[in-house]
């Protein structure tokens, strides 16, 4: 019995040896078998090779293993087989289990024992405990022994959960470890070895379980045989030095199993064998560790770093590099070319994307995650629905899978239902009785309602059944055996066939295939580890889900010639010619290792200085990283491209590994290649000229180009032409040639379009008459076409304020009912009467103030900000002489008071309507006259700009104003003049100040805070009346009566270029004004203009809160979008503009 190992650096032909030294071994001792044990994603290659090297009559008696199926094997043929194995997968659920059960006693993980990615963390733990053969009692003797309080803290915690979860194990399996284990004890017994000679390869570390059964190969086969990458030279550095340590532990494997240690092979040639014809590569194989290292003097033609843009124009790059290299060279496939990365995650679906638009097979070798599937997550949803109901996250997630007996639009139908009404879970078995949301025409309300009842029957008679069978299953097998009868008896996974099938994807579909087996695997291993024990609905949906998340499922190349691409850590030489490393950026590639983890580097070092050594530290992680490197540098044996993004896709900056840097000093004549801007570099040539769909969008760039008046290549046209006489392209070509003189600049609308859209007579308010000011675009999009927002469950600002405008419209209605003002109530009456109000108007709201604590605590506030309202209000009334006359007067509707104001619009003989509602007239009789003041109540502060009057945005004060002074007559047969127009803030105002403040102190903080603002008639007199204790300041209105007797502003308006003291006539040329301005809009909107031009008042633009947005993707930038910009005037050219009645509007 002998031991030899072959040492060679990285394409030194170990590999080859072997297979030269099995083809020998069979000649000289034919009578042996030989094994070659490699890892299991390398079974299937060592096989072809060794076909291809042996030829078909020696290659018979040479078996090819791995751990797995070598130990099985031995267990098979000499007793111990009977053992049941738990899966990966089986002891991610025993794990999610055992956490659950010992989640109480936990101290330091309790928050985070029932996390998938703790899961994860502490299987892979108890994984790495027993590869490393640790003993529990000599762990818990070592963390006593530091005399750390928090060592011990966080080792009674993987204690604890380490030897449940061994119970749990052990109680009717074994997992790969005691498989390991018991293979080696029983190896004696094992026939097949005792005249077998056992080749290793293309493994570089063992775990020490591992070890154990190498060394029981050693003792019980003829003759073990082992390659290793590594060096002797010590001038390397530490880069072998996983290596270095896997050598020691074999010769003292070798030494404890007693054999004789055959003379070491080493490959030591001045050129590797894979490099001998590339004296570069062979240069960077052999210098990049070395130090000091000598340089490469020549230009290298296979070496290349190219600087990408980012990550998709690095893939772009790649992508065209390999259609040029396999179109000039005959002999190269795409099968010799590979793709690697330390990041594979974040390239995977641009790789994917590029590569199947330039035509390029392509194979991922990852294993992939399943829990993100439709099936996978219509399963869940089950159990969702079981655990809380038909809540609308279970319930949707379930449907939106389209895997539901449902179709889409009725899910569409359900959704806005559910989402505009609250519906929670609990309400499903009985009938909708809400009305169907305002997306749809009052008139079909009923009709919507219907349908939507029997959507939500349909989901009871499917679902509920499940519901209850789930609830009354006590154990995991029950659980198990409802849930896939559900998906068959409803022919769930029938519908996850078909759809997949009709995508006409064959990676798709088979990735959908592995799914499928995978969840009958969950299934089986739930069943099988946990199926007679009892489990809540919540603990089998956690155990369900890591399942999920843990099961990978792994594809095989659908075809033999494709391009490989994997993770450096997973990807070996396998005759590969030309190797690409993108993503090489600092912290990537090599990866930056941390100290994360259960366990850290700080708690190892504790350990190893009561001399336990069991887990690497990030040290040697990072070593192994460095190993990487040298073994991705290995692999090609024609060329090496290397590449990193200069930014993320967002633009943000990334920087270079330090590889790059080594490189180019390893080769000074390294010059590296970045992206060069289309519209900076020279037309495209044949480079660009590839598959049909990559050509296609080079083309579609240069057609930019061309358009933008640069030089285009000629061959472009002849490209152009070639796509144009192919049915396939022709139609995106020409919407593409459309494309490049597309504006979103629209056309104006006919007449017929204007009173199809608005009817035959137009009915306006003031609001849309200012909207449309803003921006016609965003006028027409919600007036004309109507789009609508999706109608949510929630209270919005607007809700807010219609609540409280309602409210505040009742009280005064009930007072006037008992012939009482506002000026004779205490507060006392207003706190009950304005609770009670709020109260009704809440009921009245599909009860959405009582769906939450936080709605609650609205509703609780509404009332407070609405009797502090109140409060003011009265405090203001009965302050001067001014009474409310009028609360909620409507105009222009049937049944109201006012008819509509007619607007005559120019040059049309037409006119518009406009309809309204007046929150409050208030009245003075003075002198004969009865004196009008105009409030509007809003819910945030403003105020009355005359620039914003100027500029058509700020209307409805004064057309409220004129319609009330043209009608008082015949309300009240007498004459009226504008007294003011102004809004009142409804608020609960915070007051600053402190704690000796008295309750009048305060009521005169408030009263300031909320005073009304706006424009007041300039007249001693009628303000007088509105604040009869005003002296220098009012409390009511923002004026004063200064030593002259006059009035005055006393805010700051009037140096913000602003006047709000205006004279009678004034308000005469302000309301004439703003009808002729009124006039105007309404020419510009029944001509049909619906631009996007929004409006712009230095910052201030109304796209801010747009909704429309999206629609209409205006761009300050683009020069066919442009702002309606507005000038600041001063108040004397305002004056002076607005009496000559100049038309600010177009």
């Amino acid at each position: 019995m002998s031991f030899k190992l072959i040492y060679g650096r990285g394409g030194s032909g170990k590999t080859k040896e072997i297979y030269e030294e099995i083809k020998r071994r069979r000649k000289e001792v034919p009578e042996r078998s030989m094994i070659l044990l490699v890892p299991d994603q390398y079974t299937f290659r060592a096989e072809q090779k060794l076909l291809k090297e042996l030829g078909k009559e020696n290659v018979f008696h040479v078996t090819v293993h791995s751990f797995s199926t070598m130990i099985r094997r031995i267990l098979q043929n000499a007793g111990g087989a009977t053992h049941n194995l738990i899966s990966d997968l089986g002891k991610s659920m025993l794990m999610t289990k055992t956490l659950t059960d010992v989640e109480e006693d936990l101290v330091l993980f309790r928050n985070v024992a029932r996390k998938p990615g703790f899961v994860e963390l502490a299987k892979n733990l108890a994984d790495e405990m027993k590869r490393n053969n640790l003993d529990p009692e000599k762990l818990r003797e070592a963390v006593v022994s530091s005399g750390d309080a928090e060592l011990t803290q966080k080792f009674g915690d993987i204690l604890l959960f380490f030897e449940a979860y061994e119970k749990e194990v052990h109680k009717g399996h074994v997992d790969s470890m005691d498989e390991i284990t018991f293979a080696g004890e029983r190896m004696e017994k094992a026939d097949f070895l005792k005249n077998a000679e056992v080749f290793i390869d293309e493994f570089n570390d063992f775990s020490l379980v591992q070890l154990s059964f190498i060394e029981h190969l050693m003792r019980n086969v003829k003759r073990v045989v082992m390659t290793l990458t590594m060096d002797k030279d010590e001038e390397t550095g530490d880069v072998f030095q996983i290596t270095k340590d896997t050598e020691d532990k074999l010769f003292q494997a070798a030494e404890r199993a007693q054999v004789s240690i055959e003379k070491p092979l080493i490959l030591s040639e001045e050129v590797p064998l894979r490099f001998r014809e590339n004296k570069e590569l062979a240069h960077l194989e052999r210098e990049y560790f070395r130090y000091p290292n000598k340089t490469y003097n020549e230009v290298p033609q296979s070496v290349s770093i190219y600087k990408a843009q980012n990550s998709y124009d690095e893939v772009e790059k790649i992508a065209l590099d390999i259609r040029r290299r396999v179109r000039e060279d005959d002999t190269l496939r795409y099968r010799d070319l590979a793709i690697l990365c330390r990041n594979i995650d974040a390239y995977e679906s641009i790789l994917i994307s590029v590569f199947r638009e330039h035509e390029i097979p392509v194979f991922l070798d990852k294993r992939r995650e399943m829990d993100g599937s439709p099936i996978s997550q219509y399963i869940l949803a089950l159990v969702d629905i079981a655990k809380e109901g038909f809540t609308y996250d279970a319930l949707f997630k379930l449907l939106k899978t389209g895997l539901s007996h449902l179709e889409k639009e009725e899910v569409d139908l359900l959704e806005n239902y559910i989402l505009a009404n609250g519906i929670k879970g609990g309400t499903y078995e009985k009938p909708f009785v809400y009305p169907y949301p305002n997306i749809v025409p009052e008139e079909m309300k009923a009709e919507y309602l219907e349908k939507t009842n029997e959507i939500r029957e349909k989901i009871v008679s499917v679902y509920q059944p499940l519901r209850v069978q789930l609830e009354n299953a006590s154990t995991t097998e029950e659980i198990s055996a409802a849930l896939y009868e559900h998906l068959e008896e409803h022919g769930v996974l029938n519908r996850s066939l078909s759809f997949v099938s009709s995508l006409k994807d064959l990676e798709v579909l088979k990735e959908h295939e592995e799914t499928l087996k995978g969840l009958i695997t969950i299934f089986d291993d739930l069943v099988e580890v946990l199926g007679k024990e009892k489990v809540s609905l919540e603990v089998y949906g956690d155990i369900l889900q890591q399942a999920m998340v843990s099961h990978k499922i792994a594809l095989i190349p659908l075809t033999l010639d494709q391009v490989i691409l994997g993770d450096v850590a997973r990807v070996k030489s396998d005759n590969i010619r030309g190797l690409y490393i993108l993503g090489v950026n600092d912290g990537v590639f090599p990866k930056t290792v941390s100290d994360e983890g259960i366990i850290t580097d700080h708690d190892l070092e504790k350990l190893k200085a009561e001399g336990l050594s069991f887990l690497v530290d990030s040290k040697l992680r990072s070593v192994y990283e460095q190993f990487l490197v040298y073994t991705a540098f290995s692999i090609p044996r024609d060329f090496l491209a290397i590449s990193y993004p200069g930014s993320d896709l967002d633009g943000k900056s990334q920087r270079p590994s330090l590889v790059i840097g080594r490189m180019k000093k390893l080769f000074p004549k390294l010059m590296e290649n970045a992206y060069v801007n289309p519209m900076d570099r020279k037309s495209g040539t044949l480079e660009e000229v590839e598959s049909k769909v990559a050509t296609f969008n080079e083309l579609i760039k240069e057609m930019r180009r061309n358009y933008q008046g640069d030089e285009v290549n000629p061959l472009w046209g002849e490209v152009y032409q070639w796509f144009q006489g192919h049915e396939k392209f022709s139609r995106r070509l020409k919407i593409s040639r459309e494309g490049l003189s597309y504006t979103n600049v629209t056309e104006k609308l006919s007449r017929t379009s204007v009173k199809e859209l608005y009817g035959e007579q137009l009915y306006l308010s003031v609001s849309r008459l200012e909207r449309y000011t803003s921006c016609p675009f965003a006028y027409y999009i919600q007036y004309g076409l109507k789009a609508k927002d999706r109608v949510m469950h929630e209270v919005t600002a607007p809700d807010v304020g219609t609540l409280m405008h309602e409210v505040i419209d009742q009280f005064t209605e009930d007072l006037r009912g008992m012939e009482r003002d506002l000026s004779t109530v205490d507060k006392n009456y207003i706190r009950s009467a304005v609770d009670r109000l709020v109260d009704e108007a809440i009921e009245k709201t599909n009860a959405i103030y009582k769906s939450s604590p936080r709605y609650k605590h609205m509703g609780e506030k509404v009332k407070k900000i609405i009797n502090r309202s109140v409060e003011t209000i009265t405090a203001q009334i009965a302050k001067g002489k001014f009474v409310p006359m009028f609360n909620e007067l409507g105009f222009g509707k049937d049944g109201e008071k006012l008819p509509a104001l007619s607007i005559e619009i120019p040059d049309t003989g037409e006119d518009a309507l406009l309809r309204g509602r007046i929150d409050r007239i208030d009245v003075m009789e003075m002198d004969g006259k009865a004196y009008i003041r105009i409030i509007d109540y809003k819910s945030s502060a403003k105020d009355v700009s005359l620039q914003d009057v100027f500029y058509g945005l700020q209307l409805q004060l004064l057309v409220y104003l004129d319609v009330v002074l043209r009608n008082w007559e015949s309300l009240q047969s007498q004459k009226a003049v504008p007294g003011a127009v102004l809004y009142f803030k409804m608020d609960n105002p915070v007051i600053s100040g402190n704690v000796r403040m008295t309750d009048e102190e305060i009521e005169r903080k408030v009263l300031e805070n909320l005073r009304l603002k706006g424009l007041l008639l300039k007249d001693a007199k009628v303000i007088r009346s509105m604040d009869e204790d005003i002296d220098t300041f009012s409390l009511v209105v923002p004026a004063k009566i200064n030593k002259e007797g006059e009035v005055v502003s006393s805010s700051n308006r009037k140096e913000k270029n602003e006047e709000i003291i205006l004279t009678e006539q004034e308000f005469g040329v302000l309301r004439e004004y703003v009808l002729d301005t009124i006039g105007r809009i309404l020419k510009e909107l029944f001509d049909g203009n619906i631009s996007i031009q929004p409006y712009k008042d230095k910052d201030k633009i109304p796209c801010t809160y747009c909704t429309y947005k999206s629609i209409c993707q205006f761009d300050g930038k683009i020069k066919a979008n442009q702002y309606r910009n507005l000038k600041a005037l001063t108040i004397e050219e305002l004056w002076e503009k607005m009496k000559k009645g100049e038309n600010a509007v177009e």
